[in-house]
């Protein structure tokens, strides 16, 4: 076929389509712009899930009726004047796509006054422009756009039920919402107030917005805050007692953008380390302010993605200022009387009676609700000082010491969660994915014999991180990790253990992000490890493999996994006997 310029709408439509995906893509565009008026009210309405009708009104300075034919043209902005303006962007919008890919997919009328000027407004149908016209509101703007992607039937097939689509522009919206405290937010839905977030301090406003789905104890949340350079960090955070399931609320912005970077949520679980259980996350909202000369949002359409100059040096800092603010919480044990008198029957009524006063836990309620931090203390006064059964761990044993000559018996695995083990007159329970854990940690802290990659692996790095490993090289060589510069910026990773022999491209992208002290390193390898290689939930285990983990286990001068918590649980053959009565 012939090559061919294609049609100036066709065109408009494809790069439409990089920006504006569904009607959460037209709030977004539509609140940053609000933002950058310097407005201190905006509101936001949605009928039909925003196909029918989005509206966005502000209070800010407004645009001026000179303006108005230029706002839905290609590239038209008054954001950026050239090239050099990229490399110091503070404005939420700068690319001059937004209006221009909005009317291209649909009906847009937007009214303004200018300082309190006399309004006028212009409407854009689906790439026909209007002529300017005197009427808008007495201050500010307001934008509507109205029947999107009507006359894109297949673009409208791929988007959710209108419910679905206003939710996500709602939480497109709380997203915007906690970077600005100071502003007020709105959100209406087919006329009803769905959200109102007054303005607030920057903890003040993350607690408001937590509270929109979960109770939330305000005295479990702290402030952290650092400085440097070029750059500050603030937090709102969880104390250690106060937890998750998932990372879903480990928040990063930059510059008042949220962003999409896993390595910044990572510094952030590192920063808590072993204050958390294993498999547990923090409640983190980070907000980075960056010199905007260290900063580039230019690459990609939605800006949820960003390139930092000193992303290293951050990783660093964030994980400091965590381990150094965030206070070790001290776990609290009120032994109460027991609910039943000493020979009283324990009959299955009573247990009954118990396990209904016991507080409900599930994985889905972990995953969706915070933590009690008095969990535990609240079912130890429910249960009591059972006079059964009683079930010891490390702290209250001697370990292993005193029984060294006993041979370890393997009885098998419970749940495909436990590996149950018979020594002597006691009885354990080893938590298969902790132990394991623990062994690769002690494996990655010890210095391995390196094996020579067959083709060294070759990678670029910011220059802090260049600067880091010149100076620091061998904190990498004393893990049997070997790199060596190529030229200034390029490096190369030339050796490892065998340990690492099938994570080799997750070890240099830690590398390439990493400017920490060797305790960082250290855990940061292990992570990447463990994650690929640590047996899990689940497993099911050979016999021989699962006495060689045991062996292993027993061998430990204290059953504790890198995150702090005890793996083994012991009961003995008379605890047993006293439980059943014989």
């Amino acid at each position: 076929m012939r090559i061919q310029r294609l049609d100036p709408l066709v065109a408009q439509r494809i790069a439409a389509g990089e920006v504006i995906e569904r009607p959460a893509s037209v709030v977004r565009e539509l609140v940053d712009n609000a933002l950058d008026a310097g407005s201190s009210e905006i509101i936001v309405s949605l009928e039909e899930g925003g196909l029918r009708e989005i509206q966005v009104i502000d209070n800010g300075t407004g645009i001026q009726s000179d303006d108005l034919p230029l706002l839905c043209e290609s590239h038209a902005t008054s954001k950026v004047r050239e090239l050099d303006d990229l490399y110091h962007i503070t404005s939420m919008g700068f690319r001059g796509e937004a209006l221009y890919s909005i009317a291209a997919v649909s009906r847009i009328t937007i009214q303004s006054s200018y300082r309190g000027e006399r309004a006028h407004q212009i409407t854009v149908d689906n790439g026909v422009r209007g002529e300017v016209e005197a009427g808008g509101p007495p201050l500010g703007t307001i934008v509507t756009v109205e029947n999107l992607f009507a006359e894109l039937p297949a673009r409208r097939q791929f988007l959710k039920r209108p419910a679905t689509e206003a939710t996500m522009a709602r939480q497109l919206l709380i997203q915007k919402a906690l970077a600005f405290p100071s502003i007020s937010f709105r959100f209406i839905q087919d006329g009803k107030l769905r959200l109102h977030l007054e303005p607030n301090c920057a903890r003040g406003r993350v607690i408001d917005v937590l509270a929109l789905n979960q109770p939330i104890v305000e005295g479990e949340m702290v402030e952290l805050s650092d400085t440097n350079d070029r750059f500050s960090l603030y937090a709102v955070a969880s104390k250690p007692s106060l937890f998750r399931s998932d990372r879903s609320h480990i928040k990063i912005y930059v510059n008042g953008r949220p962003v999409d970077e896993y390595s910044l949520v990572q510094a952030v679980t590192y920063g808590y380390g072993e204050q958390l259980p294993g498999g547990s996350f923090p409640y983190c909202y980070l907000f980075i302010t960056v010199d905007p000369t260290l900063v580039d949002f230019n690459i990609h359409p939605t800006k949820r993605e960003v390139k930092l100059r000193n992303k290293a040096e951050i990783h660093h800092q964030v994980v400091e200022m965590i381990k150094g603010q965030v206070k070790r919480a001290i776990p609290r044990l009120v032994p109460q009387p027991s609910p039943y008198q000493e020979g009283e029957l324990f009959t299955p009524a009573a247990a009954s009676h118990v396990r209904s006063k016991a507080p409900a836990y599930t994985p889905e309620r972990q995953s969706s609700q915070p933590i009690d931090p008095q969990w535990f203390e609240k079912a130890r006064e429910i249960l009591g000082e059972n006079k059964g059964t009683s079930v010891r761990t490390y702290d209250e044993m001697a370990w292993m010491q005193q029984e060294t000559g006993e041979e370890i018996k393997y009885l098998g695995q419970a749940f495909n969660l436990f590996l149950i083990a018979e020594k002597g007159d006691e009885l354990y329970l080893v938590d298969q994915h902790a132990a394991h854990e623990r062994l690769i940690f002690d494996q990655v802290r010890t210095k391995a014999i390196s094996q020579n990659l067959l083709v060294p692996l070759t990678f670029e790095v910011e220059r802090d991180v260049c600067d880091y490993l010149k100076v620091n090289i061998d904190v990498y060589l004393n893990l049997g990790i070997k790199i060596e510069e190529k030229e200034d910026l390029l490096w190369q990773l030339v050796a490892i253990p065998a340990l690492y022999k099938s994570v080799e491209e997750e070890v240099v992208s830690f590398i390439k992000e990493n400017t920490g002290d060797v305790a960082e390193v250290e855990k940061g390898l292990w992570a990447i490890v463990a994650c690929h290689s640590a047996i899990r939930q689940g497993d099911t285990i050979e016999g021989h493999l699962a006495m060689d983990l045991l062996q292993k286990v027993f061998a430990l001068d204290e059953p504790v996994c890198p995150h702090g918590r005890t793996f083994v649980v012991r009961l003995t053959k008379g605890e047993l006997i006293k439980a059943v009565g014989r």
